[in-house]
């Protein structure tokens, strides 16, 4: 059974108001807990819909294989859960480069995902530019009976304790292995990128190095994610500054 490396998690030709982690459950649940919240407020009034292209990616352009246009690869804020797409760093990002705005981004993947997916698409997309917002943590894709298998051992496994997820926690996860996977796979992506023909430009989840608070009290001040999970609105325009200043037209 072959793997269809361009395959998406989410569905092609259609629009919807929630998605996993961002879903109507919490954001009731928090508007109850938190009724005068300014960014629960926001989004009652203007509620978010994630459309989705005719591969099943957050954009607004269907891909095709003469438009140029610019890539964007990283997990759910670089999709932008919890925020109108306008609001997002690569969109924004997009708009001041211009050209087609290929986003690759998935929810809840790494690295490996954005190799993937990068791989499969590469001979279908003209693409210009590759920007790359990489988490520093560990996340894993495997392909098992033709499907896709993903593994956050740090993130959902470290508070059990069976010997299987054990080894997914103690040595999946171990901070030296989780670099050495986040480098190779860095390096095949820039290895991609030059097979290709583009630039590619990267940015790791170190860059943001201040705390702010996920509940109902941002620090920064700025309109949160709807799920009070993702970043808020400050941090996304941090992460498009950052790449502005890494462009080279």
């Amino acid at each position: 059974m072959n793997i269809d490396y361009k395959y998406s998690f989410y569905p092609p030709d259609e629009s919807l108001s929630w998605t996993p982690a961002d879903s109507e459950l919490l954001f009731k649940k928090n508007l109850k807990k938190y009724p005068d919240n300014k960014t629960l407020k926001y989004y009652l009034k203007n509620p978010i819909e994630y459309k989705f292209n005719n591969y099943g990616f957050r954009t607004p352009d269907d891909f095709n294989d003469t438009d140029e246009g610019n890539v964007f690869l990283g997990d759910s804020n670089t999709m932008g859960i919890g925020h109108h797409l306008e609001n997002i760093w690569s969109y924004k990002l997009n708009n001041d480069i211009g050209g087609k705005f290929w986003n690759l981004s998935q929810g809840g993947c790494g690295n490996q995902t954005d190799y993937r997916l990068l791989y499969g698409w590469k001979d279908t997309l003209k693409i210009k530019n590759i920007f790359h917002f990489s988490i520093n943590y560990s996340r894993f894709e495997f392909f098992h009976n033709g499907d896709f298998v993903h593994l956050s051992p740090r993130e959902t496994l470290i508070q059990k304790n069976i010997p299987t997820e054990r080894f997914y926690v103690e040595i999946l996860s171990d901070d030296e292995y989780v670099n050495f996977i986040q480098d190779a796979y860095i390096n095949a992506i820039k290895g991609l990128a030059k097979d290709i023909g583009c630039n590619y430009y990267y940015l790791k989840y170190d860059i943001l190095d201040w705390k702010y608070n996920s509940s109902n009290d941002f620090v920064d001040d700025s309109i949160g994610a709807r799920d009070f999970v993702h970043h808020t609105t400050y941090v996304q325009n941090f992460i498009y500054e950052k790449f502005k200043e890494l462009y080279v037209k």
